[in-house]
C-alpha cells in the first residue's frame, strides 16, 4: 500500500525495487553469523549461493571458529543457543533473530573477554541489532567484539576485518549521531589492514573496498562511495574477475551510485554488465537478475526510453509467477504526492483505485472507488499509477492484460 507521508519528499528509494535482502554479498556468513567453538550446524545464507571459490574468497576474512570447548554444561547451552539463532536466521523474522542472537550473546558474556565464542557471539549481536536499525546499541556490542579479537590476535589483524566493518554500518546508519561521518574511519582501518595484511591488489583488498563502497552508497549516501566501488570493480573486472559474484556486485553498486547522482547514461551499461553476470541461459532467473531488471526500468523510464523499459519490464513478468490475490507492486514507481491544499489543512485519508495492468506493464482505464479526507487524494493516486511500472501477467508465455487491479493509497501527516 503506497503511503504519502509530509513533509517527507524523498525519491523512490534505492534500496532495493525487487528485494535487495538477496544483494547481501561479500563478507557476510549466515546472514549475520559467525560460527562459535564446538556448536553444530551449517553456515546458512538466503539468497544466492557462491560458487566455491567465490566462497572461499568472501570467507577469507571470516575465518570460521572451529576448535572445541570444555564439554562443560556451558558449553552445551551456548550450543543450544547457538542452534536456536541459526533458525531463527533461517525464518527470515528480524526480531526473532535479534532475540536469539542475544540470548547466544548472554550465554556468552559469561566466557573470558579473550575467547573467540565471546568475540562472534556480540558481533552476531550487533549485525542482528543493526538489521533493527538500532544502531548505538549494535555500536556497543561491536566494540566488545572488536576489542575481544584483539585480545585474541592482536592489533589490526584479519580477523578484526569484519568487525570494524560492520561499526562503520552502525555509524552510517545512525543519522542523528553528531559524528556520523566517522564511519570512515572504520572503514579506513579495515582497507589498512587489508593492504597491510595482503597487499592492496589482494582479493581481500577488493572485497573490502567492495564492503565500503555498499555501505557509503547504502548506509551513509556518501558520494565517497564511488572511490570505493571504483576500486572494487577495477579489480573484479581485471585481474580477480574469476570471481563473478563480487563482479556482479561491483558493477551492481556502482551502476546503482550512478542511478542515484541522476548519471543515467553511466549507470546504464554497468547494470547491463551485471545483468549479463547474473543472468544464466536456460535457468530461472535469479533474485539478482530480476533485481537488477528493476533498476534497469528506473533508469529507462529516466532516460525516455519506453521500449526498452517495457522489455524489463516483460522479462521480470514472464520470470515471475502474477499473483491475482494480491496488491500489485510497482518495479517502478515515483513519489506518491502529498496534495497542497490537503497538507495545508491537515487532513488525512486515502484513496482507492482501480486499473488494468497492460500487456505492457503500464497502469490503464485507472478510475478512483472511493476516497476519504480529500478528493485530491484521488488525483494523487492516479497520478502515481500513471507513471508507474509494472511486471505484466503471462499466459502461455504471452503478456496479457489484467483488469480489475485495486491499490488503496493511504495518506497520513508525518508526525
Amino acid at each position: 500500500m503506497p503511503a504519502g507521508t509530509a513533509p517527507r519528499t524523498d525519491r523512490l528509494s534505492l534500496e532495493s525495487p525487487a528485494n535487495t535482502d538477496t544483494l547481501t554479498a561479500g563478507l557476510t556468513v549466515a546472514m549475520c553469523g559467525r560460527k562459535l567453538e564446538g556448536t553444530a550446524g551449517r553456515d546458512y545464507r538466503k539468497g544466492q549461493r557462491m560458487n566455491k571459490k567465490d566462497r572461499w574468497m568472501g570467507f577469507r576474512v571470516l575465518l570460521c571458529l572451529l576448535i572445541c570447548i570444555p564439554l562443560s554444561a556451558s558449553a552445551g547451552e551456548l550450543g543450544d543457543r547457538f542452534q536456536d539463532y541459526q533458525k531463527a536466521l533461517e525464518s527470515d523474522d528480524r526480531g526473532r533473530i535479534v532475540e536469539a542472537a542475544e540470548a547466544v550473546y548472554r550465554v556468552a558474556e559469561k566466557l573470558p573477554e579473550a575467547n573467540k565464542n565471546f568475540a562472534a557471539a556480540a558481533l552476531n549481536y550487533g549485525k542482528a541489532l543493526i538489521a533493527t536499525n538500532d544502531w548505538r546499541r549494535a555500536g556497543v556490542y561491536l566494540k566488545k567484539s572488536l576489542a575481544s579479537y584483539e585480545k585474541i590476535y592482536g592489533e589490526r589483524s584479519t580477523q578484526s576485518i569484519d568487525v570494524l566493518l560492520e561499526l562503520a554500518r552502525a555509524r552510517a546508519g545512525d543519522v542523528g549521531h553528531s559524528q556520523r561521518w566517522r564511519y570512515r574511519r572504520y572503514i579506513g582501518d579495515a582497507l589498512e589492514i587489508a593492504a597491510e595484511r595482503e597487499g592492496e591488489d589482494s582479493a581481500l583488498h577488493s572485497i573490502v573496498s567492495l564492503e565500503a563502497g555498499k555501505i557509503a552508497l547504502d548506509s551513509a549516501a556518501d558520494p565517497r562511495a564511488k572511490e570505493y566501488l571504483q576500486d572494487a570493480y577495477t579489480a573484479f573486472s581485471g585481474p580477480w574477475k574469476n570471481s563473478q559474484l563480487n563482479h556482479f556486485y561491483s558493477a551492481f553498486y556502482l551502476g546503482k551510485y550512478y542511478l542515484a547522482r541522476n548519471r543515467y547514461d553511466e549507470a546504464e551499461p554497468m547494470l547491463l554488465e551485471a545483468l549479463d553476470l547474473a543472468e544464466v541461459k536456460g535457468s530461472k532467473a535469479s533474485p539478482l537478475e530480476l533485481t537488477t531488471r528493476a533498476f534497469l526500468v528506473e533508469v529507462y523510464e529516466e532516460m525516455e526510453q519506453p521500449e526498452k523499459s517495457i522489455a524489463q519490464c516483460r522479462a521480470i513478468g514472464k520470470a515471475r509467477p502474477f499473483d491475482m490475490n494480491r496488491e500489485p507492486e510497482p518495479i517502478f514507481s515515483r513519489r506518491l504526492e502529498y496534495p497542497r491544499m490537503a497538507l495545508d489543512s491537515h487532513r488525512e485519508g486515502y484513496a482507492v483505485a482501480r486499473f488494468t495492468i497492460s500487456d505492457t506493464g503500464f497502469a490503464e482505464d485507472i478510475e478512483i472507488l472511493d476516497t476519504e479526507g480529500s478528493s485530491g487524494f484521488g488525483r494523487a493516486a492516479i497520478k502515481y499509477l500513471e507513471q508507474a511500472r509494472y511486471a505484466p501477467r503471462y499466459v502461455g508465455g504471452e503478456p496479457v492484460g489484467t483488469p480489475d487491479r485495486k491499490m488503496k493509497f493511504q495518506f497520513n501527516m508525518a508526525e
